[in-house]
């Protein structure tokens, strides 16, 4: 069965169920770096949302997904066209979806405390 590891350095290893042939030889590992600034800007977010009777549900693009892999694994795209499996396919695009929710989970969102200008500002006008 493919397994996704999370490497320390922010990669992440996705182990084939059957090898890729390389001219390097047989490869049994694909490993993906993590997105840059520059591959989020040229090939955007793999998952759309689709809005629909009030709701938004969100919808993985394939397309763009394909994209990524190809961008960020250490097998030449030419080479990645071997992968007959469905769980290795699945594993890689589960891979990249990865990175996405770990950038978002990393966002912070600002609190919505006054700043200390703002409430020196009321200290001084109730003095007053």
């Amino acid at each position: 069965m493919a397994k996704i590891v999370d490497n320390p350095d922010g990669t992440k290893t996705v182990r084939l169920e059957a090898p890729v042939t390389t001219h390097d030889g047989q490869v049994r590992e694909v490993v993906l770096r993590a997105p840059t600034y520059s591959d989020f800007m040229a090939l955007g977010d793999p998952t759309s949302l689709i809005i629909a009777a009030g709701s938004a549900l969100p919808q993985d693009d394939m397309v763009v997904i394909r994209q990524y892999v190809e961008r960020l694994s250490s097998v030449p795209p030419e080479h990645l066209t071997q992968i007959h499996a469905l769980v290795d396919a699945m594993a890689l695009a589960e891979a990249v979806k990865r990175f996405f929710r770990e950038a978002s989970a990393g966002i912070s969102t600002p609190s919505p405390t006054p700043s200390s200008s703002t409430s020196a500002g009321l200290s001084e006008m109730s003095a007053a």
